[in-house]
């Protein structure tokens, strides 16, 4: 009865050994994920950062002007924030907006595009 309970009491120090060499190995491997997330995380926020500098540099413009249907200042607005800028002049405005301006110009040009490919398509 007593090498049975010996053989009992090795078992489950060997169990318990081999559980906490295991939980070690976890722990380790869960260490190395936080780092590795963490360094993610910062790189994410640095990358966020040099975007949001970028988009806050200011450039110089000049909108087309006229005397009839491009006489007006030209209000943009990007996320809550906004600017006039006024058509004639070179004037110096946050990047973020003068790419909101690309955008629309290029949307105009896809949108005439489209309207002669129609009409074209029509004739």
């Amino acid at each position: 009865m007593a090498e049975t309970n010996t053989n009992y009491n090795e078992a489950i120090i060997a169990l318990k050994n081999e559980y906490e060499e295991k939980l070690a190995v976890m722990e380790a491997e869960c260490a190395l994920l936080r780092s590795e997330i963490q360094q993610g995380e910062d790189e994410r926020k640095r990358i966020m950062d040099e975007n949001e500098a970028y988009l806050e540099e200011y450039v110089d413009v000049k909108l087309f002007r006229d005397s009839d249907r491009y006489c007006d200042d030209v209000y943009v607005a990007v996320n809550g924030q906004n600017c006039i800028i006024k058509r004639g002049e070179w004037v110096k405005i946050k990047r973020k907006f003068a790419l909101v301006l690309d955008q629309s110009e290029i949307q105009d040009i896809k949108t005439g595009e489209y309207i002669a490919s129609v009409c074209g398509a029509a004739e």
